[in-house]
């Protein structure tokens, strides 16, 4: 996990397939480098994340800070909007943000997203309503929808 002026903005899988990339895009736009300490925002992440697996917590009130493109942070915003224990598809994104042919375009943004799980892109799966790439991997999303789903009923 990661901050940046009092706001989360790295959450994200460390052995995941563009996790050079994605640090490097936080580091760039935020002309800044990692350095590893512990702060409130981390600490209040930690708790949070603690009480969503333990089925506690459905929503995230900490502060993030979402850096990337312009039409990524519209896909992210859409994201957020994907109630607990739900699903969406990434057609439904694209229509969401007003640009239903750019469902490829809409894949790659999710799948650039730093701030898993707050940032549920966990729950997007393919327009058929299978399981379809994951950062944290597809036993992992299907784990935390189940773990959602579990949890409302």
């Amino acid at each position: 996990m990661g901050s940046f002026n009092d706001k989360l903005c790295l959450s994200d899988w460390r052995y995941r397939k563009n996790r050079d990339t994605i640090d490097n895009r936080i580091k760039k736009k935020l002309k800044a480098i990692y350095i590893e300490r512990e702060n409130d925002i981390l600490k209040l992440a930690e708790i949070q994340f603690n009480e969503y697996f333990d089925s506690k917590r459905k929503e995230f009130d900490i502060p993030i800070l979402m850096v990337g493109t312009e039409f990524q942070q519209q896909v992210w915003q859409s994201l957020i909007k994907i109630p607990y224990g739900e699903t969406s598809t990434y057609l439904e994104i694209s229509e969401s943000i007003g640009n239903k042919k750019a469902v490829r375009a809409t894949a790659n943004a999710n799948g650039a997203n730093a701030i898993s799980i707050i940032i549920p892109c966990h729950r997007v799966i393919g327009s058929n309503k299978k399981l379809v790439g994951y950062a944290g991997g597809l036993e992992t999303k299907k784990g935390l929808l189940h773990l959602e789903q579990q949890s409302i009923v």
